[in-house]
């Protein structure tokens, strides 16, 4: 692992899945569409809120047009749609800040003495960063050039045996690691962050 870059292992993606394709922004984008497709229901949700303010007849209508809207979305960034690049990225920007306020509300309930607010505070949170981190994906040349098709060439990084191609977590550069000697010292040559906390190496060094 010495003068080696370290790989990064995308949260929630199961091993035949990182074997998939040799472009881990494809990998990537799996599981930002995921995350498309909680942050919609999210947003449905809040639509949901504002229908009592509005007739019967015209509320359904509303929430009927907003589910479709957001199902059409979800599905054309799946199949990686040119234009759903960045109406997917906005419903993922929109469902951070609808995060994000809650989470400041959440801290104000502790601040004024409610104990029970405190779970509300990391969840919200966790939630806002991991919805704002993905939005900002897009802003990412090399992710857009994955979504786009537009052809990388990341053979020019030649991998040692048990070695693998990632996107670092933080910068998004690409890096050639080996998953099983990951440690939290090991840090992104670029950005200089780390690429595995401490509670996950420790996980799998219990396994």
């Amino acid at each position: 692992m010495a003068d080696r870059a370290d790989e990064m292992v995308i949260a929630g993606m199961r091993p035949y899945q990182m074997s998939d394709d040799s472009n881990p922004y494809l990998r990537l984008h799996r599981g930002i569409t995921f995350v498309l497709f909680i942050d919609s229901l999210v947003l449905l949700f809040i639509g949901s809120q504002f229908t009592p303010y509005l007739p019967e007849g015209v509320a359904s209508i509303v929430i009927g047009i907003l589910a479709g809207v957001l199902i059409a979305v979800w599905l054309a960034y799946r199949r990686r749609s040119a234009i759903a690049y960045w109406p997917g990225a906005a419903v993922i920007g929109l469902a951070g800040g609808f995060f994000g306020i809650n989470a400041l509300m959440s801290l104000y309930g502790f601040m004024t003495g409610g104990m029970s607010y405190l779970l509300w505070i990391f969840l919200f949170t966790w939630a806002t960063f991991g919805s704002a981190r993905r939005s900002l994906s897009h802003f990412h040349p090399s992710y857009k050039n994955a979504y786009f098709g537009r052809s990388e060439n990341f053979q020019q990084i030649e991998l040692e045996p048990g070695e693998m191609l990632a996107a670092c977590p933080h910068c998004m550069a690409i890096l050639a690691i080996r998953p099983d000697l990951l440690n939290p010292k090991d840090a992104c040559p670029y950005c200089n962050l780390s690429l595995v906390s401490a509670h996950l190496a420790s996980k799998y060094e219990e396994e």
